[in-house]
C-alpha cells in the first residue's frame, strides 16, 4: 500500500513537470509558422502597407493560440511600423501593450527596444518628461545586461530629446557616447546616421569646421559600403553646411554632386535643388534660384509634400517680387494660401483625432476601473468638457498664429514696397548723374560732399526700413539729407524750411520711419522742379497734447493730371503705402490724412498741402 502511494505520488510529480514544461514552452517560444509569417510581413512593409496591417491585425485578433512571446513580437512589429509612418499616438499605445508582455516574460532585451520606441513616440507628441523617463529606463536595462547596442540607442534618444530642447552641449555629449558605442560594431548605416547627428549639433553651435569633419567621416563610410542613397544625403548635408558657413562655391559643388548622384541612381530627392535655390537666392542670382526651386517644387508636388511645397512657393513669391513679376508672384501666392488652408484643416482634424484617441483610451480604463460606480457618466461628462475646451484652445491658438502670420506677411510686403518707393531707380540715376556733372566741372570738394550725403541717404533708408520706429530727430536728419540731395539734382531751384515746435524734445519722440520722404518727393517732382526759381518747400511739425501735427507745403505748379492719375496706383504709390502703415498702428491716424491742391486768387494752381496727425 505504501509502495502504491509512492508510485502515484511520483507519477503526479512527473505529470506536473511535463505540464509546467509545456506551459513554459508555450509562453517562451515563437513557432515556425509565426516566425515565417513575420518574415513574410517584413518583405511587404514598404510596398503593401494596408495588406501588412490587415494581416497583422488578423493574426492578433483571430489566433487564439498565440503565446505571450508571439503576441508581444506581433505587437512590437505593429508598433514599429506605426512609428515609422508617423502615427505616434497609436505606436505609443501599441508599444505599451507589448512592453507589459515583455516585462511578464522577463525579456529584458525586447523591453529595452520597446522603451526606445516609447521614448521616441512621446518626444514626437511633445511629452518631453515621459520621453526622458522611458529613455533612462532603457539605458538602465542596457547597462544591466551590458547590451551596447541598446545602450547606444538609449543615448541617441537622449540626444534627440536634448536637441529638441536646444540644449546642444548636453545633446553633443550624448551623441558622442552613442558614437563610441556604435563604432565598435559593424552597423555602418547607423554610424553614418550618428555622424550626421554630431554634425547637426555642431551646425547649431556654429562650429562649421567640426560639422564638416563629421560629415566627411559619414561620406567616407557611405562610400565604403557603396550606399549611393546614403552618400547623396551626406553630400546634400555638406552643401547646406557650406551655405551656413557662407562658402558658396563649395556649397554649390556638393549640392550639384548630390543632385547628380540622385539622378544616376534614379532617386527622386528635392533637397539638393532646394539647397541650390537657397544658395542662388543668397547670391542674388534670381533666375538660377527660380530654376532650382522649380525643380524642387515639381518633386514636392509629385510626392504630395505640402509643407515643403508651401516653403518653396514662398521663395518663388519673393523672387518674383524682386524681379517685379507681380503676376507670377500672385499666382504662387494664391496656390500657397490655398495649400496653407488645407494644411490648417488637416492639422485641426489631426488634433481632433488625437483627442478622440485619448478619449477612447481613457474611457476603456475608466470602464475597467469604475464599471461598478454610479458616477461614471458624470466623470466622463467632465472629461468630455475638458477635452472640448482643450480643442477650442488649440483651435484658437492656431487662429491667432495664422492671423499673426498673415500680418507678418503683409508687413513684409509693405516693407518691400516702401523701400522701392523711397529709393526708386529714377531718383538714384538722376542723383548720380548730377554728382557726375559736378565731378566733371572739377569741383572735387563739392562732389565729395554730395557723394557722402547720397551714400548716407542710402544707408539710412536701408537701416530704418526694418524698424518699427525711430526718434524724430533721426527722421528730420534723413529728410534734410534727402532734400539737399534733391536740391543738387535741380540746381537749387527751390529752398526748404523745417519748422519744429520749440517745446518738443525731438530726440525722445518716436515716429514710424520714412513717413515724410514720399510726400516731399511728390512736392519736388510734381511741383517744384517745374519752377524756374523761387521754389519753396515747408515742413511744419507741431505738438498738441498727445498728437504730432505734420504739414508739408510747396508753392509748386500743382499736381498735374498725370500725377493725379498716378495716385490711384494701388501697389507702389506713396499715399496708399502711407495709409496702410498708419492702419497697421491701429490708432485711427489714417483718418486725419489730407492731400489738398492749393489755388491763388485767379484759381490757378499754386501748390500742394499735405496734413496728417500721429498719436504717441
Amino acid at each position: 500500500m505504501i509502495l502504491k502511494k509512492k508510485r502515484l505520488w511520483q507519477l503526479s510529480f512527473a505529470m506536473s513537470l511535463i505540464l509546467l514544461f509545456l506551459a513554459c514552452s508555450k509562453q517562451d517560444v515563437i513557432r515556425p509558422d509565426i516566425k515565417n509569417k513575420l518574415a513574410s510581413l517584413d518583405s511587404i512593409t514598404q510596398t503593401q502597407t494596408e495588406y501588412f496591417f490587415l494581416e497583422l491585425d488578423s493574426l492578433l485578433q483571430n489566433r487564439k493560440d498565440l503565446t505571450s512571446l508571439e503576441r508581444a513580437m506581433l505587437l512590437f512589429k505593429k508598433g514599429e511600423f506605426l512609428y515609422i509612418n508617423f502615427k505616434y499616438q497609436e505606436a505609443f499605445n501599441t508599444h505599451l501593450k507589448c512592453y507589459k508582455l515583455f516585462v511578464e516574460l522577463n525579456d529584458i532585451y525586447n523591453q529595452g527596444r520597446s522603451l526606445i520606441t516609447l521614448s521616441g513616440a512621446a518626444l514626437h507628441m511633445g511629452d518631453v518628461e515621459t520621453s526622458q523617463i522611458y529613455a533612462l529606463k532603457a539605458l538602465h536595462l542596457a547597462q544591466l545586461t551590458e547590451d551596447k547596442r541598446i545602450e547606444g540607442k538609449a543615448y541617441n534618444q537622449l540626444f534627440n530629446l536634448h536637441f529638441k530642447l536646444k540644449d546642444y552641449d548636453k545633446a553633443l555629449s550624448y551623441i558622442k557616447i552613442t558614437d563610441s558605442l556604435f563604432s565598435k560594431e559593424m552597423d555602418t548605416t547607423s554610424i553614418v546616421s550618428i555622424k550626421n547627428n554630431i554634425a547637426s549639433v555642431y551646425l547649431q553651435l556654429r562650429e562649421y569646421n567640426k560639422a564638416l569633419n563629421s560629415y566627411s567621416e559619414a561620406m567616407a563610410l557611405s562610400q565604403s559600403i557603396r550606399n549611393p542613397v546614403l552618400l547623396a544625403s551626406v553630400l546634400n548635408n555638406i552643401g547646406y553646411t557650406y551655405i551656413d558657413a557662407v562658402k558658396y562655391e563649395n556649397a554649390e559643388k556638393f549640392l550639384r554632386g548630390a543632385a547628380t548622384l540622385n539622378n544616376n541612381i534614379k532617386a527622386i530627392n528635392a533637397a539638393p535643388y532646394k539647397g541650390l535655390g537657397n544658395l542662388f537666392l543668397l547670391k542674388s542670382e534670381y533666375d538660377s534660384a527660380a530654376v532650382n526651386y522649380k525643380k524642387a517644387l515639381d518633386i514636392y508636388v509629385a510626392n504630395k509634400n505640402v509643407k515643403e511645397e508651401i516653403e518653396v512657393r514662398g521663395k518663388l513669391i519673393a523672387i518674383s517680387i524682386l524681379k517685379e513679376d507681380f503676376v507670377r508672384a500672385l499666382d504662387n501666392q494664391i496656390i500657397r494660401d490655398s495649400l496653407q488652408l488645407n494644411v490648417n484643416a488637416l492639422e485641426k482634424d489631426r488634433l481632433l483625432n488625437f483627442a478622440n484617441v485619448n478619449y477612447e483610451v481613457k474611457k476603456k480604463e475608466t470602464e475597467i476601473n469604475h464599471q461598478k460606480e454610479i458616477n461614471t457618466r458624470n466623470q466622463w461628462l467632465l472629461i468630455s468638457t475638458i477635452l472640448l475646451f482643450i480643442f477650442l484652445a488649440i483651435a484658437t491658438a492656431f487662429y491667432v498664429y495664422n492671423t499673426k502670420l498673415r500680418a507678418a506677411n503683409k508687413a513684409s510686403k509693405l516693407e518691400q514696397s516702401l523701400l522701392r518707393v523711397q529709393m526708386n531707380p529714377h531718383f538714384i540715376f538722376n542723383t548720380l548723374a548730377a554728382i557726375q556733372n559736378i565731378t566733371l566741372e572739377g569741383n572735387a570738394i563739392k562732389s565729395s560732399n554730395y557723394i557722402a550725403k547720397f551714400s548716407k541717404l542710402i544707408r539710412q533708408n536701408f537701416d530704418y526700413v526694418r524698424k518699427e520706429s525711430i526718434s524724430l530727430d533721426k527722421e528730420i536728419a534723413m529728410i534734410s539729407n534727402y532734400i539737399e540731395t534733391q536740391q543738387l539734382r535741380f540746381n537749387n531751384v527751390f529752398s526748404y524750411t523745417i519748422e519744429i515746435d520749440q517745446l518738443m524734445d525731438v530726440s525722445k519722440i518716436q515716429v514710424p520711419p520714412m513717413l515724410l520722404q514720399p510726400f516731399l518727393e511728390n512736392a519736388i517732382e510734381y511741383g517744384l522742379k517745374e519752377k524756374k526759381e523761387d521754389g519753396k518747400l515747408l515742413l511744419q511739425i507741431e505738438k498738441k497734447g498727445d498728437e504730432l501735427l505734420f504739414v508739408i507745403l510747396d508753392n509748386g505748379v500743382g499736381r498735374s493730371v498725370k500725377a493725379k492719375e498716378e495716385e490711384v496706383t494701388e501697389d507702389l504709390h506713396a499715399t496708399t503705402i502711407f495709409k496702410e502703415r498708419l492702419k497697421m498702428r491701429k490708432k485711427g491716424e489714417e483718418k486725419s490724412f489730407i492731400l489738398q491742391d492749393l489755388f491763388d486768387k485767379n484759381n490757378n494752381p499754386s501748390g500742394t498741402k499735405v496734413f496728417f496727425k500721429l498719436k504717441f
